[in-house]
């Protein structure tokens, strides 16, 4: 029999195996006649599922109806060690088609750290890494993304850079580069559209795309809903995108000027359509900093109101201290926080153009404790040019402060109080592009020294290797720095963002060989001397960057052009009213934003923690890939697809409402089931077409097979079930050999298939292990049916055979 996927046979035996096989809600099938276009991310499922770049033009180009648009990531080491071994190639996570027949595969690529992986999954694809080496026949490698400010150490391996934001552009580019004629004319064409750079063409002027506005078309609604779970599990709308604090260390907040914001309503609109189709119980809103987002006195109290209503924890981004104090009053904060002073004393913060005191700093603390945080976490930078040891005990004197704050508030410090060190990293297209780094031995000294004065609080660090790395990847050029990125990976570099598969003894020996890198990082870059990525434009002029160099070294700050007027940076041509966003749609009043809210449709997810009025029992099926999933991934998809269905359930909890769900025992991960069976608890008596809403709600390798209606009183399927028979694929000559295994109630053969009996209270007894130890080879495995014991004979369980159908 053919597998149903050409790692099929690996799955079992990788560490996790969810991460390979699809079966996620709001998956879009391929359509015969539409070109194929991959997307792919430098790294794992789990942490590419998190990235919402990647979802915005996975949306655009679905939404356009042009492309059969599927996605690859980088399989983890071990799997990676495994398609190598055995000579498999990179496949879509979709449907298990080969990356190398795509015609266009697009990377997106947020950092520096990922540069290796991009070489590793081109090989894996089985294609050439550089561009002049790929036949015509192969797919056009794009490139895009926050990790390429500078794309020269890329250039030799891509075909295409698109730089900056893609919503208006992303269709047409991949139509072209999808379409038919020859590579060369593909390319020179696409290299007419404003972003793109064809590096085989030379270099030449590149401006930065920046859209306008935040268009509600363009925000993701039916977001992918894995199976497993990811990092960042959640549904996302973005609020605003940009910064205008003008950080002198920051990328991000000078390559992607202006600010642009959404209207609360919006936020509030997007947020309903996206859970409603998701299921999600908690979502995240996306902006560099949300204490500085404009209308936030009017979105804090309507978001309160979403959350009681749908039972849904919104979780918000990083927080500036100095702006922290606009929370109070305005609602409660549920997990932990994120605040990042950046430096530890004044001096240096006002450097940064950080601008906030030691007091604003302390007094957030109490703040957030207050306000019912559970945790806070604080990012600061060492290594900084002009930084002395007296700035970074001022480091520690916060962290003992916020460990303080903490105990006054009745919060262990040690859990509660983590402090994540950053080596500085100079950064192109940033004030401090010119600076020196210090060596690896002397962030490593700051480092610990940083450490030893935190107090009770738990500090972690990035790897001061991984930051030369960045730093030598990130200022680098077409020829030394990307022959030195093909040699690393050669040598065995990747996943360098990973801590425990970070190479440092690779990239150390690479570097040391050439001397002129070490000398670039420690002697920082002529200011009066051109840059190799000069020829690409972000909006903010040279002269703004070298003006605030000078203000870094002066130590004077440099106001928000949004507060204080245009400062003159070029990013939006200085003729925007200072403050006003860029969007759309203009911002309501409070009033306005509280009767938008009243309008959406946010009832019937939640019939709150009462009594339940009766239990709804499914009966499901769990196949095909499907059966790599947990446990606990069921758990979840099931949550999710109860929330899609619109059942109201009964909740349980806090803040965070959860439906009150009952499983069957467990199904061991690559088992398959035909019978197994859930309980979701119901304020009220279901109504007609129930089964149906949810069948329509589950995602692929899951299938309903009925649904009863019994009493409240009714117990769970775990409680219930003490008998379960599985049909194993196994040509065992005795089976009644196995009846000497404890738990073991029958063995017999049907047409060629094993039927055991197992008795759920020996959890040992499991068919693979049993098997094993008798020594039989045996395939694929199926439970068949659950079963509960009276007068010590087997009984369905409650509603197998009657109860009241909803359907």
């Amino acid at each position: 029999m053919t597998p149903a996927h050409p790692w099929e046979d690996l799955l079992a035996s990788s560490g996790k195996p969810q991460q390979y096989i699809g079966c996620e809600w709001n998956s879009v099938r391929p359509r015969a006649g539409l070109p194929d276009v991959t997307l792919a991310y430098p790294d794992t499922y789990e942490l590419g599922m998190s990235n919402f770049g990647l979802a915005a033009v996975r949306h655009i180009l679905v939404e356009s109806g042009r492309f059969n648009v599927r996605r690859a990531y980088c399989p983890a080491p071990d799997m990676d060690s495994k398609l190598r071994a055995s000579g498999r190639e990179l496949v879509c996570i979709e449907d298990a088609f080969p990356v190398s027949r795509s015609s266009v595969i697009g990377f997106g690529v947020p950092a520096e750290a990922l540069y290796t992986n991009i070489l590793r999954m081109l090989g894996l694809a089985g294609l050439p890494a550089r561009a002049s080496e790929r036949p015509d026949s192969a797919p056009v490698v794009v490139a895009g993304g926050g990790g390429l400010a500078n794309p020269l150490p890329l250039s030799p391996f891509v075909d295409v850079f698109f730089l900056g934001d893609a919503e208006d552009h992303a269709a047409e580019l991949f139509t072209i580069l999808s379409g038919g004629g020859g590579r060369r004319g593909k390319l020179a064409e696409v290299s007419q559209i404003p972003g793109v750079w064809v590096p085989s063409l030379g270099p030449k002027p590149v401006e930065v795309q920046h859209v306008r506005a935040l268009r509600p078309a363009d925000a993701p609604v039916r977001q992918l809903v894995p199976l497993c779970q990811v990092t960042h599990d959640r549904a996302v709308v973005e609020i605003a995108r940009g910064c205008s604090r003008g950080c002198r260390f920051c990328q991000a907040g000078f390559v992607s000027r202006p600010v642009r914001e959404r209207p609360p309503a919006e936020v509030l609109d997007l947020l309903e359509k996206t859970i409603g189709a998701t299921g999600w119980e908690e979502a995240g809103l996306l902006s560099l900093s949300f204490s500085d987002y404009s209308r936030l006195e009017d979105l804090l109290p309507c978001l309160a109101d979403f959350e009681r209503k749908t039972g849904v924890s919104i979780s918000k981004p990083s927080l500036r201290p100095d702006t922290f104090a606009r929370l109070g009053g305005l609602g409660r904060i549920s997990g932990r926080i994120t605040l990042a002073p950046e430096a530890g004393t004044e001096r240096l913060r006002w450097k940064l153009n950080k601008c906030m005191t030691d007091k604003e700093i302390i007094d957030s603390f109490d703040m957030a404790f207050g306000l019912g945080a559970k945790g806070i976490k604080l990012y600061f930078l060492v290594g900084l040019p002009g930084e002395t040891d007296e700035d970074l005990e001022g480091i520690g004197t916060l962290a003992r402060a916020a460990c303080s704050a903490a105990s006054r508030h009745r919060r262990n410090p040690g859990r509660s109080v983590s402090v994540a060190l950053s080596p500085f990293v100079p950064k192109p297209a940033t004030p401090l592009q010119w600076a020196p780094q210090a060596g690896w031995s002397e962030l490593w000294r700051r480092i610990r020294f940083t450490a030893s004065r935190c107090g009770r609080a738990t500090v972690g660090w990035n790897d001061p290797g991984l930051a030369v790395v960045e730093a030598v990847l990130g200022l680098g050029d077409a020829d030394s720095t990307s022959e030195l990125l093909s040699a690393a990976v050669k040598a065995g570099a990747g996943f360098d963002g990973w801590s425990d598969r970070f190479r440092w003894d690779v990239w150390r020996g690479l570097i040391g060989s050439r001397p002129g890198l070490e000398d670039r990082l420690r002697d920082g870059l002529d200011p009066g001397a051109p840059l190799p990525w000069d020829f690409i434009s972000t909006g903010v002029s040279r002269g703004y960057l070298l003006d605030e160099l000078g203000r870094y070294d002066a130590g004077q700050a440099s106001p928000d052009c949004r507060e204080a007027g245009c400062s003159g940076c070029g990013a939006c041509g200085g003729g925007g009213p200072p403050g006003a966003p860029l969007s759309g749609s203009p911002c309501p009043d409070a009033a306005g934003v509280a009767g938008s809210l009243a309008g959406h449709s946010l009832e019937g997810v939640d019939a709150g923690m009462g009594r339940p009025a009766c239990i709804a029992r499914f009966w499901y099926s769990k196949r095909g890939l499907a059966r790599f999933s947990s446990h606990l991934d069921t758990v979840r998809m099931w949550t999710r697809a109860f929330r899609r269905a619109g059942l109201e359930a009964v909740t349980r909890g806090g803040h965070v409402k959860r439906q009150r769900i009952r499983f069957g025992p467990a199904l061991p991960l690559g088992f398959s089931g035909s019978a197994e069976c859930v309980d979701v608890l119901l304020g009220t008596p279901p109504s007609p077409g129930m089964m149906e809403a949810v069948s329509r709600s589950l995602p692929p390798g899951f299938g309903l097979s009925r649904a009863r209606v019994l009493p409240p009183d009714t117990p769970a399927p775990d409680r219930e079930a003490a008998l379960a028979e599985y049909a194993v694929m196994c040509d065992i000559p005795d089976p009644e050999a196995l009846m000497r295994f404890e738990g073991v109630r029958g063995a017999r053969m049907e047409n060629g298939i094993l039927i055991l009996e197992i008795d759920l209270s020996y959890p040992k007894a499991r068919p693979d292990r049993l098997l094993e130890a008798a020594g039989a080879a045996f395939g694929s495995i199926e439970r068949t049916g659950l079963f509960g014991v009276s007068d010590g004979r087997r009984r369905p369980l409650a509603g197998a055979e009657g109860g009241d159908d909803p359907a």
